[in-house]
């Protein structure tokens, strides 16, 4: 067994006898060897890197123009198929690029770096994208032309969505529509993982051929009109990948070098191929998958989609292409590496927003068996030696995950500074089953975003209702009119000089929880219905159970219809009810009319209360106090979300989670002051581990106070934690084994989620002087991953501000 890593880049290299015998090679288990001193990425590779990380922001109008054309001319059609036949005429007219070095070909738009506009959705700003990086603000202004603005004013899914669903007057101008959209607006949901276990057995021909079959048997118009769009978008995608086949060729014909004419001949013959035949290869099925997914993106989706478990997938073309002799660790480490650097260069939303799509390695089978594989390795190795924010590179932790592997994944935090990220295979999958997935399903779960779940062509994430804890507070404390008197509520609770014990404190929150739950519910079931009617997606519904099966659309159902219940703030809301509890209704130091005027005058003459609120227990230090109050909260949003929430499709419950991305900054911004001593402005927690600048008791004690959560039965759809680590936690070798030793501990547990940050606050503050000697620094932010030179100066100091755990 390997005892030790480099530091930096890793060759795995063709011999198993170095290491692990040469009698045999090994399928499971830790690469066969690694070789040669540690170096930088090889040239092609830091060159394609590069390349790929300074792609100029720019808007790429291929699509918007072919979809309204096509839109224009098919206005007696079904939504569905218009929709397929604008997809299928974009696969077979948009120009095609290659990068120089790249080995796979297929990319979301006719320019490098160019972000395409999903015009029949909405033609709007990313909201996101411009609160992440204010400077961005603006950049869809006079990039879409003005005539097709106008025609798609009304005609798109918020025009509609706006006209017959919410009730609202026509726009007169295209101006009126707002600069900046919901992203369910401006893109398909995502969120998802399509299964593409049929599509490698049997090839793009071979589903075009189910659908075929299908249609034979088609029941209604609706599911005629289904498979007849699906049939043409698979017939469009063929068609696009048969297109990279000659201009392949054309590249080899025109190549500078023999050597990559030879590469671009072979990458012709591999696209040739697949673009209707099944893969037979390593490479093959990698470049298919590729293919696949980037369509995807073409068709609409947007954010955190993940291509199914991609190691347990491609395992058997790798075995066999290492016996064949095809194939040795070091192709596959480059392969590896250029699908991770095409996930990067997915600019859904331009180059440098990232999507969080994710890659997912590892993991165990439903009666604990460890699936860790040699392509889990070279997947971690591959991902992190790029140093990379996007895409999210996970591992999932089970009690029998190899250990060496184990081991392996926290010595390459070092490198990327916050990948993989892990997720525990005794928690999430019980969530599951707990909604009604089956054990053997729920057992091949990935993270599909910031956190989010899904079951790759079985389950996909979106958010059905939201938890509103800190409002809820304000609520309670202002009589239902917020300190700025923005709200009108009425008959909720009672007003705050009424509650004379905690539990009726505890009961108005709940109240106004409630409340908020019902009406962001309803918000989000209108928001459904408008995807269900102008946000089909039928190429990627091929690749979901009952799309072909059943002739519908995903966004009508699929195996398993779980929306989610979100929320961020969940430590605060901990942190507020506690000092609530300890200083006026324990202590008796307060009155909660006082608390109240406090907290709405940002506690201006009020700092001793302040001190005193601060002063109170805090979730994060491992103090059995709060066991009771994390329960209480979690019980305040459980109750009315079960009472109240269902997938509207069939009825299936929903669960709850905890997604951050950006809030803790954003968020707190505009968040007054909150009960527990936080000033109005300051950040919320950025995960559900600890409040900002609440980390007091060691690592142990964060890790502790997260296991106090119901991760099972209140957290089914996935929750978040953040913590930080000094780096000789992964660099010295003892160092890193206490550091395994405890997370072991803290998935056993019942720990469900972590995400480690180890990068130092000196670092951190040379990089904020220094910028351009630190432009490949990452960091974990919450739900998302930056280079952490382009976060917003208030993100970096919440970073910095972080505990750094030895």
């Amino acid at each position: 067994m390997l005892t030790g890593w480099g530091l930096t880049r890793r060759r795995f290299l063709v011999t198993a006898g170095t290491v692990l015998g040469s009698a045999a090679m090994p399928c499971r288990g830790e690469p066969a060897a690694v070789a040669g001193p540690a170096g930088d990425l090889p040239a092609e590779v830091a060159s394609l890197r590069r390349e790929i990380v300074d792609s100029p922001l720019r808007v790429a109008l291929h699509r918007a123009i072919t979809f309204t054309k096509v839109f224009q001319a098919t206005a007696d059609r079904p939504w569905i198929v218009r929709k397929a036949m604008a997809l299928r005429e974009y696969f077979q007219t948009v120009p095609l690029y290659l990068r120089e070095h790249d080995c796979l070909a297929g990319s979301v738009s006719e320019v490098p770096g160019g972000m395409p506009v999903m015009v029949e959705l909405g033609i709007g700003e990313n909201g996101i994208y411009t609160s992440e990086r204010p400077d961005r603000t603006g950049y869809l202004a006079g990039q879409v032309p003005d005539e097709i603005r106008d025609w798609w004013k009304n005609r798109n899914m918020w025009g509609q969505f706006r006209t017959e669903i919410r009730g609202e007057a026509p726009y007169d101008r295209a101006d009126q529509v707002p600069v900046s959209l919901h992203y369910k607006f401006i893109s398909n949901q995502g969120h998802l993982s399509p299964r593409y276990g049929e599509l490698l057995q049997n090839g793009l021909a071979g589903v075009q051929q189910t659908v075929t079959k299908r249609q034979q048997s088609a029941a209604d118009p609706s599911q005629s009109d289904f498979l007849a769009a699906a049939d043409a978008v698979l017939s469009g995608l063929s068609d696009w990948i048969g297109r990279y086949a000659e201009f392949l060729r054309g590249e080899a014909q025109r190549g500078n070098s023999a050597g990559r004419a030879a590469e671009l001949r072979e990458m012709a013959r591999i696209a040739a191929k697949v673009a209707t035949q099944p893969p037979d290869t390593f490479r093959e099925a990698l470049q298919l998958i590729w293919f696949v997914h980037q369509a995807i993106h073409v068709e609409g989706h947007g954010y955190s989609c993940t291509p199914d478990r991609i190691d347990q997938l491609l395992f058997p073309f790798y075995e066999a292409d290492r016996r064949a002799g095809r194939l040795d660790d070091a192709q596959a480490v480059r392969l590896i590496e250029n699908f991770v650097l095409k996930m990067y260069d997915n600019s859904f939303w331009g180059p440098e927003h990232h999507l969080t799509q994710g890659l997912c390695v590892g993991g165990s089978t439903p009666d604990g068996a460890d699936q860790t594989n040699r392509l889990s390795w070279l997947f971690i190795e591959g991902a992190t030696n790029l140093v990379l924010p996007e895409p999210l590179v996970w591992i999932r932790w089970h009690p029998q995950i190899d250990q060496a592997f184990f081991d392996f994944c926290l010595s390459r935090l070092e490198r990327s500074t916050c990948f993989p990220m892990i997720w525990n295979d005794k928690v999430i999958p019980q969530g599951l089953i707990e909604l009604g997935v089956s054990r053997e399903d729920a057992f091949n779960y990935v993270p599909v975003g910031c956190n989010e779940l899904a079951v790759p062509g079985q389950m996909y994430f979106n958010p059905g209702a939201h938890a509103a804890y800190l409002p809820a507070i304000e609520a309670v404390l202002s009589d239902g009119q917020g300190y700025r008197g923005q709200w009108k509520w009425r008959d909720v609770a009672p007003g705050v000089g009424e509650l004379a014990t905690f539990d009726q404190f505890a009961t108005a929150v709940g109240a106004y929880l409630r409340r908020g739950i019902e009406q962001s519910y309803a918000t989000e079931c209108r928001h459904l219905q408008a995807q269900m009617r102008w946000g089909q997606t039928p190429l990627t519904s091929c690749f979901f159970d009952g799309g072909i099966a059943q002739a519908r659309d995903l966004t009508a159902g699929t195996k398993y219809n779980i929306l989610s219940c979100g929320g961020i703030a969940f430590a605060n809301a901990v942190d507020c009810l506690a000092a609530v509890r300890e200083v006026v209704y324990i202590n008796r130091e307060a009155a909660l009319e006082e608390v109240a005027e406090a907290c709405a005058a940002n506690f201006q003459g009020h700092q001793r209360l302040q001190a005193k609120l601060r002063a109170a227990p805090k979730h994060g230090n491992d103090d059995p106090r709060l066991d009771e109050v994390i329960r209480l909260v979690q019980r305040l949003r459980d109750e009315p979300m079960k009472e109240i929430c269902r997938d509207p499709r069939d009825g299936t419950p929903m669960g709850n989670g905890h997604v951050v991305r950006s809030g803790a900054v954003q968020q707190g911004r505009v968040t007054p002051a909150t009960p527990d001593g936080r000033s109005a402005g300051m950040p919320l927690a950025s995960s559900v581990a600890a409040s900002f600048g609440c980390e007091h008791s060691g690592p142990t004690a964060v890790l502790n106070s997260v296991c106090a959560l119901d991760g099972a039965g209140s957290w089914q759809c996935g929750y978040q934690v953040n913590i930080r680590f000094h780096a000789e936690m992964v660099t010295d070798r003892a160092q890193r084994d206490k550091l395994r030793a405890m997370l072991n501990v803290y998935f056993t547990k019942g720990g469900q989620e972590l995400q480690i940050n180890v990068v130092g606050s000196e670092t951190l503050r040379a990089a904020q002087q220094h910028p351009d000697q630190y432009r490949d620094l990452v960091v974990r932010v919450a739900g998302f991953s930056e280079f952490f030179v382009n976060l917003t100066p208030e993100m970096q100091e919440e970073i910095i501000a972080r505990a750094e755990h030895r």
